[in-house]
């Protein structure tokens, strides 16, 4: 089983060996880090990133699954339309969708808004479901990630969560960038389920590998 990913951030490479360790330890792996692409699609718009992200996730292909773990190239990745690729955070916006209208979304970056809230809809459409998603963006946290401080990033991320879900009611949080996972251990104890992409979205493409061999 074969198994490649497009990432943004290095970061990303270790949480995937990590996962991929304990539910598919056969999987061959393979990560192309790119940061570039996420800096000029904030600086410069999508488009400015389309054509190169398409040739590389496509150059990916022969592989059992390919993976974005991008969310703000998210759109790039559903563009191509190929069963075997899969953008992150498709997955956890079911699952969101799937536990009633009320969602939290949480974003760190205002480059990834539209994409993830496009996503969400689209989502809910698919599924025949009514939402009313709140965007919650933490802008502040991005730059402990930048410096490579993980807990400070949580940190500020778990701070404004719990300050929204304090004043209102949800069904569901949603950690929508892949870098965010690392907040859900100081949400355990809050009465909503506060979700993240990275291990919903390898257990989809151990499903999308299996069945392309």
């Amino acid at each position: 089983m074969r198994i490649s990913f497009l990432h943004t951030a290095q970061v990303h490479v270790d949480t995937f060996d990590a996962i991929f360790k304990t539910l598919a330890p056969d999987a061959v792996l393979s990560h192309h880090v790119m940061p570039e692409l996420l800096s000029r699609a904030q600086a410069d718009g999508l488009n400015a990133v389309r054509g190169e992200t398409t040739t590389t996730l496509q150059d990916m292909l022969s592989d059992d699954a390919v993976m974005c773990t991008c969310s703000t190239l998210g759109p790039i990745a559903d563009a191509i339309a190929d069963e075997h690729l899969l953008r992150i955070d498709r997955p956890v916006m079911e699952f969101a969708c799937a536990q009633g209208s009320r969602i939290l979304v949480a974003i760190c970056l205002e480059a990834t808004r539209v994409s993830t809230t496009d996503l969400l809809a689209d989502c809910a459409d698919q599924m025949g479901v009514k939402i009313a998603p709140e965007v919650l963006l933490i802008d502040a946290a991005w730059p402990h990630f930048e410096d490579g401080d993980l807990d400070q990033f949580a940190t500020v991320i778990a701070s404004a969560i719990r300050d929204a879900v304090a004043v209102q009611e949800y069904d569901c949080v949603v950690l929508a960038q892949a870098s965010m996972h690392v907040v859900e251990p100081l949400l355990q104890n809050i009465a909503v389920p506060v979700v993240s992409s990275p291990k919903m979205a390898a257990k989809r493409a151990v499903e999308i590998a299996r069945s392309s061999m």
